[in-house]
């Protein structure tokens, strides 16, 4: 008799699929700016602006680096989902990240909040952040060392591909961070206040442990 089909767990990686393609097969659409030159010297400025440009650098890209193939990867893990935001809720994600773990009293001397982080700091993350805080001075480079670090159990492909979402040189992060348990539940929260498709699909259940294999 055939397994009845979960429609809640089919929903889901219905869901996720665009992101999954995109990520796979399109890097080059978040690849992050600073990482452009090393990664495609004297390559023209325009491409980037370019669809079909950005096609040929995302087949660049995956062919250079031996990455044709798709991993093996499992879509129930929290690395995995960090790893398919696109770049402007992972960058967003990142410093977010950052701020909480800083705290107000690091971050207030930061000229380069604006009014939003400023409210995320001190109205929204008083409700569910009782850390607490990192010593440090930048939180933007916490904050994309803190995801590098909970992506970096992903298999091979996985972690190039996120890489290079992320800025080349990230900055100077805390020394001592929380635990891995208390940092993903941190991001958790702060992924449910982005906009959609991130806050929904982040909350979708999915079936446990479910692995996916694609050949390229």
């Amino acid at each position: 008799m055939a397994e009845p089909v979960n429609t809640e767990w089919l929903g889901g990686e219905v869901a996720l699929w665009p992101w999954i393609g995109r990520f796979l097969w399109s890097p080059a659409a978040d690849l992050h700016p600073t990482r452009r030159d090393s990664l495609l010297p004297g390559w023209p400025a325009q491409i980037w602006s370019d669809a079909s440009g950005l096609a040929h650098v995302s087949r660049h890209l995956l062919s250079s680096h031996g990455l044709l193939e798709a991993p093996t990867y499992d879509s129930n893990a929290d690395g995995f989902l960090l790893a398919l935001l696109s770049q402007a809720p992972l960058a967003c994600l990142a410093r977010r990240t950052g701020i909480a773990l800083h705290g107000a009293k690091a971050c207030d001397s930061l000229t380069s909040l604006d009014e939003d982080d400023r409210d995320f700091l001190t109205k929204r993350v008083p409700l569910y952040w009782h850390v607490k805080p990192v010593v440090g001075s930048d939180p933007d480079a916490t904050g994309w060392h803190v995801l590098r670090m909970l992506t970096a159990h992903q298999p091979d492909g996985v972690k190039r591909r996120f890489i290079w979402k992320t800025p080349l040189d990230p900055g100077q992060p805390a020394g001592t961070l929380p635990s891995a348990a208390l940092l993903t539940g941190l991001i958790r929260k702060v992924l449910k206040e982005l906009d959609p498709p991130w806050s929904s699909l982040f909350a979708t259940l999915r079936r446990p442990g479910s692995q996916i294999r694609l050949q390229g």
